[in-house]
């Protein structure tokens, strides 16, 4: 009887065909409190505006008064213009699915000016996360298409934050599934047009506690439950009826 409960469980283990999932892993954090996180800012201008709203590391711009990154909002500059913010190279130790959060809060003129997120693979170009993507507060809209912000890859009809977000959200976006030893980089691109700002002024777009984790790919549900074990229990049989004989 003990022999056949011992060839049960292996039976049992030796079925399960199924995927053990790793809990999600951080490994990239930063909340801007001691420092700016090696974010750098630049700015796209190609029709010669006259900005004045760059993005700025703060150390009371953040969530609850905390260190955190703002920029704009932009007004009467006399053509559109970008604020990019833009992280250092990320690299993942582990293969798995990535995921990106962040805390923001914004206030653009609705469907005028917005805010996307981008990422570059590699060293790659910039492609922008799709509002797909996004399983938690994702792009409020998209910026209109019959005045043309007048350059090539312009925003004119991209999805985007856009109105208000008076207090700060977080934003939980699925960017893929990469390899280890892959680096990313993401980047906050800010838009404003050639007039008109948002209904709160002192505002624009203010960005803090940015992170990616990891989903590592999951071992085979027997493996993680029995492993090396499985041998184990098979050894434990001949003593067992050994002992009983």
């Amino acid at each position: 009887m003990r022999r056949t409960l011992v060839l049960g469980m292996l039976a049992l283990g030796l079925g399960i065909t199924g995927s053990i999932p790793a809990p999600a892993a951080a490994f990239f954090s930063v909340d801007f409190n001691a420092n700016d996180g090696g974010f750098t800012q630049s700015t796209v201008n190609p029709l010669g505006a006259s900005p004045s709203g760059p993005w700025t590391h703060g150390s009371t711009v953040g969530v609850g008064g905390s260190g955190g990154w703002t920029a704009g909002p932009e007004e009467g500059q006399g053509n559109p213009v970008e604020h990019l913010l833009t992280s250092s190279v990320i690299s993942l130790a582990d293969s798995g699915a990535v995921s990106l959060s962040f805390d923001h809060r914004y206030s653009f003129e609705q469907g005028w000016d917005g805010g996307q997120v981008l990422v570059s693979l590699n060293g790659g170009t910039f492609a922008p996360v799709s509002g797909a993507s996004f399983t938690q507060n994702g792009y409020s809209g998209t910026i209109q298409t019959n005045d043309d912000w007048g350059y090539t890859d312009d925003m004119n009809g991209l999805d985007v934050f856009t109105g208000e977000a008076a207090t700060f959200g977080s934003s939980l976006a699925n960017l893929g599934s990469f390899n280890a030893g892959d680096t990313l980089q993401v980047r906050f691109r800010g838009g404003w047009d050639w007039n008109g700002i948002g209904s709160d002024p002192s505002l624009g777009w203010q960005i803090d506690n940015v992170a990616l984790s990891v989903n590592p790919v999951p071992l085979p549900a027997a493996v993680w439950l029995f492993g090396n074990g499985v041998i184990g229990l098979g050894a434990m049989a001949p003593r067992k009826m050994a002992a009983s004989a």
